[in-house]
């Protein structure tokens, strides 16, 4: 989002949205995304007036996720054994995440 951002109005199919303007971004949560089906966000954005009529250039709209609980690879851990010989008492868990890599779009 540009840094002369004052007002945002968003709509989306699923989840919740919101600007964030401390990242300058639009953080979009979405709690279960069934499989097969198309999401979308909409967004206007109003800005702050400024002395100098300055065009937005329109930069590339960089784009990330991450899924939680899930591997994209099928990966899965079966077991796990951990040797400890102090009296340290482990916890047997393992965490998925998966992540995007780094995209960008332009309009």
């Amino acid at each position: 989002m540009p840094n002369n951002t004052a007002r945002c109005k968003i709509t989306v199919g699923m989840g919740t949205a919101k600007y964030a303007p401390e990242q300058n971004a639009i953080v979009w949560k979405v709690r279960r995304f069934p499989g097969g089906q198309e999401v979308v966000l909409n967004g206007e954005i109003e800005l702050i007036m400024s002395t100098k009529n300055k065009a937005w250039l329109r930069p590339p709209i960089a784009v990330d996720f991450q899924v939680p609980m899930f591997t994209a690879s099928g990966l899965h851990v079966r077991s796990l054994k951990i040797y400890e010989r102090s009296n340290y008492q482990t916890t047997k868990w393992v965490r998925y995440v998966t992540r995007a890599g780094s995209y960008q779009v332009r309009i």
